[in-house]
């Protein structure tokens, strides 16, 4: 395991998606307003971190690989945050700027360590035909260089119906491979994830793509199966939380789940994300599928430990696999 995850230091992988700049205001709250009934903050700090599609590509650079970022901001100062977070995390980007819709903004007041409201700004549109054709363009520069695609979708227009089918199209006039692609699926843009190579659901996304519920490892196992078939998917990862996660292929009758190595768990914010960069950088060193499996539990549960969108480290994962031995079922 520990030769494996050194090789990820060779990794590459390309991100397109939502990203976003989550924004924490935190400080004390030791009187109600005279305004209105409610408390009022007074901020003693503020910090910003990568969000969405920005949050996957940070866990693939705090993993060892490389990670060249697709997206789109405004034309506003939470843009150049942004740009000024890429740069600090070493993140390759290219993002398209669109003055008739601002840059996505999660912000979060806490006071006391408790969230006392969140408010967002976002414009969740459908990406304009000028942007698409702008992302076909830059597309076409990074194609070559590309082996493996994370699709971030956070819901926000950047993922539209026929990108996968564009970049299939492409790679076939360009005469290369065609990339393999991940997917952490939202349920609500099923139609834009057929031929994936990998899909990344968690217990209640796998739910909501298959229209069915789940109860037990049959109903799990009879529900990834119906998401491949209808989205003509080559994979499926299944995340259970604390359960741990169940990886099926269109080609195998049999599955396999991962055991979770979480000791405990105090934030399952970004824990997606984590997985399906472990996955995706895994997969661009040609790591099996199993141990990728195994390397992607172990970084949920490093990840699920922190508060707040976090990252794992190689080098926590290098600890992690000297002290944790994985354990998997065959479903």
């Amino acid at each position: 395991m520990l030769n494996d995850i050194f090789k990820l230091d060779a990794g590459k992988v390309l991100v397109i998606g939502d990203i976003m700049l989550d924004a924490y205001y935190e400080g004390d709250a030791d009187r109600i307003s005279p305004e209105a009934p409610v408390p009022v903050v007074k901020i003693e700090r503020k910090r910003n971190i990568l969000g969405g599609a920005g949050n996957v590509a940070r866990n693939i650079t705090a993993l060892g690989g490389k990670c060249t970022l697709l997206s789109m901001v405004g034309r506003d100062f939470s843009a150049q945050i942004i740009k000024d977070l890429l740069h600090k995390e070493n993140i390759e980007h290219c993002l398209i700027e669109d003055s008739k819709r601002p840059t996505t903004v999660k912000s979060r007041i806490f006071a006391r360590n408790q969230q006392m409201l969140r408010y967002d700004e976002e414009v969740d549109s459908p990406l304009p035909e000028s942007c698409k054709e702008q992302l076909k363009n830059i597309l076409m520069e990074y194609l070559t260089d590309c082996k493996v695609i994370v699709l971030s979708d956070y819901g926000k227009g950047f993922i539209y119906a026929e990108l996968i089918a564009d970049i299939e199209n492409m790679a076939k006039k360009m005469n290369i491979s065609k990339p393999k692609i991940f997917i952490d699926p939202k349920p609500q843009n099923k139609a834009c994830y057929g031929n994936a190579f990998l899909l990344t659901p968690n217990h209640r996304e796998t739910e909501a793509l298959a229209g069915m519920t789940m109860n037990s490892n049959e109903e799990i196992k009879k529900a990834a199966q119906k998401i491949l078939k209808d989205l003509n998917a080559e994979n499926i990862l299944v995340t259970l939380g604390a359960q741990g996660m169940t990886y099926f292929s269109k080609y195998s009758a049999s599955a396999f789940h991962i055991k979770s190595s979480a000791k405990q768990v105090f934030d399952v914010t970004g824990a997606g994300d984590t997985v399906i960069a472990a996955m995706a950088l895994c997969e661009s060193v040609n790591l099996p599928q199993e141990t990728a499996c195994s390397i992607a539990t172990m970084a949920a549960g490093i990840v699920v430990e922190k508060v707040g969108s976090a990252t794992v480290t190689q080098e926590e994962l290098i600890q992690a696999a000297e002290h944790i031995k994985t354990e998997t079922e065959i479903w």
